[in-house]
């Protein structure tokens, strides 16, 4: 019988909102900023981590860095909350200048009202969840029953009342982790800044507590950055999500602007799966679309105005993400002359069930590709099928350097 694959649907692009990268003209209606980092130059252990990097986060936005080890975006982060101290640059919070090269401006890291999550937690084991929470209040000068309400309010945030009284060295990993986050809330920051807060939970955990901090960001309504390594964290919780590569920022955008439109191929390569083409550029059709060989196989790809370098006869890279490629039963002859662009005979090479999803390689004149399927209709190792690329999704990107 025939069939289409059951193939994932593509995601839903956000509703539009403004985008905050470096260097992005802002929109008239774009809220104001609330932190704003502007030429930013930081060292780590002496040698430079951040190279000039300038970006701006409006109230309320989640922000997440995202990036490799060693990409700068820790340093980043701290620089922000106070802990390191840059070499060149500004720091603007609600409206305050906390630090200016320039102006010789450094306000302490407990005066910028910036509150901070550690990867550790930085649970101290001879104090109590109370006390614990409490630590930063104290040193405020809060005290008695305002205390108590304070702490008591921070944990309930995060689902910890009924542990106020207990011992810290009775806590499970994720109960550590939302105490970190009860202290971080409790004094009323300013923003919360999270360095890889997960990172040291088993998956499962993981996945919930994600769901848990993007759940308490929209409730309370504070601007957030947030550092990882992590792209699924990165896409599932973020309004905007800035790429870092080397210290600097290598693509800023919309979770799923970033995910169907890449810049690089670090970019598409970084931020979920993808096929990465090699091809020669023949020219442009009247629609603004390019044209391109991909070994035997002539491909339409999406219009691309910004990459520098897209001439014809030029080598260029294409990338597919794996969820975009289709494949359908019965297989298309070699040499028809009715198949749709994009369309063209191919089989399955090789065939991988990953539980919930199927990922075929399918050969065909350009190569091959990798395609993620449903379960619900598998397809043997070896079986003529037809593939489509959806010219919209065969995406040109920069080479890296």
């Amino acid at each position: 019988m025939d069939a289409q694959i059951n193939t994932p649907a593509a995601p839903h692009a956000y509703a539009a909102d403004a985008a905050f990268a470096a260097g992005e003209q802002r929109p008239a209606a774009a809220p104001a900023p609330f932190i704003e980092v502007r030429g930013l130059v930081a060292a780590y252990e002496g040698k430079i981590a951040v190279h000039g990097v300038s970006l701006s986060v409006p109230a309320g936005a989640h922000l997440s860095l995202l990036g490799p080890s060693g990409c700068g975006k820790s340093t980043m982060l701290r620089s922000i909350a106070g802990l390191e101290t840059p070499l060149e640059g500004e720091i603007i919070v609600d409206g305050r200048t906390v630090f200016s090269s320039a102006r010789r401006i450094n306000v302490p890291a407990e005066k910028r009202r910036l509150s901070m999550v550690f990867q550790s937690y930085a649970i101290w084991p001879h104090m109590s969840v109370k006390e614990n929470v409490g630590y930063g209040l104290r040193l405020q000068g809060v005290r008695g029953q305002e205390l108590h309400s304070r702490v008591l309010s921070a944990l309930d945030m995060v689902g910890m009342a009924a542990y106020i009284d207990r011992p810290a060295t009775d806590l499970s990993g994720g109960q550590q982790q939302r105490v970190a986050l009860a202290r971080a809330y409790a004094f009323s920051p300013k923003a919360v800044l999270l360095d890889e807060p997960l990172s040291n939970l088993d998956a499962r955990l993981r996945a919930r507590m994600r769901t848990e901090l993007k759940d308490l960001q929209n409730r309370l309504g504070l601007t957030t950055i947030y550092v990882t390594h992590d792209q699924e964290e990165a896409m599932a919780m973020s309004d905007q999500i800035i790429i870092m590569r080397e210290g600097r920022i290598e693509q800023a955008g919309r979770p799923l602007d970033i995910y169907d439109t890449p810049r690089s191929r670090f970019v598409a390569d970084f931020v979920g799966a993808a096929n990465i083409l090699e091809a020669e550029v023949t020219g442009r059709d009247g629609s603004g679309h390019i044209l391109a060989q991909v070994g035997g196989a002539h491909m339409r790809c999406a219009p691309r105005e910004n990459l520098p370098k897209v001439t014809t006869g030029g080598r260029q890279l294409i990338a597919v993400r794996t969820v975009y490629p289709q494949i359908s039963t019965p297989a298309a002859t070699p040499g028809e002359s009715h198949l749709p662009e994009n369309t063209w005979p191919a089989r399955i090479e090789r065939r991988e069930i990953l539980g919930d999803v199927i990922v075929y390689t399918v050969g065909w004149p350009g190569g091959s590709i990798r395609a993620h399927a449903f379960p619900s209709h598998l397809l043997e190792e070896g079986r003529p099928v037809t593939l489509h690329i959806p010219p919209e999704r065969a995406i040109l990107v920069a080479a890296d350097e």
